[in-house]
């Protein structure tokens, strides 16, 4: 039989939401502080669990997850804090919770979920998690491509975490107001308008980074600059998609040009990333 208990938690990165059955730190728990070079890692069960999960996944015609080093690393300090603890949770006092443990790493995920778990065997802690509504979910999740696993011995037991993500790519500043002005041509195109000149934009980058303060895919149309006709700052996980706020100004029939600026920034409102952007049109 499995020993021990389960815990589930997903969470999404750009909606800053949480959900599923998680674990409530107890009053009384220690402060979180434990040596990850000092824990018995288990590199054979956690191998042993990523066939196990892949197996899973094949079975559900789901594409297999990568083991990501940074995702195993922030899963192997978890699994040691449960060990040190000796009991299952999602965050224990003074540890950060999972959207600031992936960020430590440099993921840029928009979406995430671990499993906890402790078990004697690597088969025992997959069997209890398959057959655990939520936490089969998180681990045949279709969006997820990454995966780190983090197993710690603890006497016979194993404290066992599966942290899951969808990880995003990191742009530079250019790749990114590239795949902006990409979007834009391709809007005006659809549209049946003519192309846009695209001047250049790099003197925006910096109210661009400044947008990073605001919320998330929320956007403003402030008064237009001298020369300009609409201006537009917003915040978003990735740069392809444009707000819909910049719709009047692409279907404008009289615009001529426009111009991007944006950069990738962490901040403690988006420890994860996020890319601001602004955008400008003539």
């Amino acid at each position: 039989m499995l020993l021990g208990l389960l815990f589930s938690l997903a969470i999404t990165m750009a909606e800053g939401s949480a959900t599923g059955d998680t674990a409530t730190p107890p009053a009384n728990a220690a402060i979180y502080d434990y040596k990850l070079e000092s824990a018995n890692v288990d590199a054979n069960a956690e191998r042993e669990l990523l066939a196990l999960v892949n197996r899973a996944r094949a079975r559900a015609e789901l594409p297999p997850l990568q083991l990501d080093p940074r995702l195993s690393q922030a899963a192997r300090e978890h699994a040691a804090a449960m060990a040190a603890h000796q009991e299952l949770s999602h965050q224990f006092s003074g540890e950060p919770d999972l959207a600031r443990r992936l960020a430590t790493v440099a993921l840029h995920v928009d979406e995430a979920a671990e499993n906890v778990a402790s078990a004697d065997s690597p088969d025992r802690a997959h069997e209890g998690l398959m057959n655990s509504p939520p936490h089969r979910e998180n681990l045949l999740h279709p969006a997820y491509n990454i995966v780190g696993l983090g197993v710690v011995r603890c006497g016979s037991m194993l404290y066992v975490v599966e942290d899951f993500g969808h990880n995003l790519p990191i742009y530079s500043a250019q790749q990114a107001a590239d795949i902006v002005a990409k979007s834009v041509t391709g809007a005006r195109g659809k549209a049946r308008l003519p192309e846009l000149r695209r001047r250049e934009g790099s003197f925006l980058q910096p109210d661009a980074c400044s947008a990073s303060r605001g919320s998330l895919v929320r956007t403003s149309a402030s008064p237009a600059p001298p020369q300009s006709r609409f201006i537009f700052r917003y915040t978003a996980m990735t740069p392809e998609s444009l707000p819909t706020i910049t719709s009047r100004a692409i279907a404008d029939g009289s615009i001529r040009a426009f111009a991007v600026g944006a950069c990738f920034a962490r901040s403690d409102r988006y420890p994860d990333g996020v890319y601001s952007m602004m955008l400008v049109f003539y």
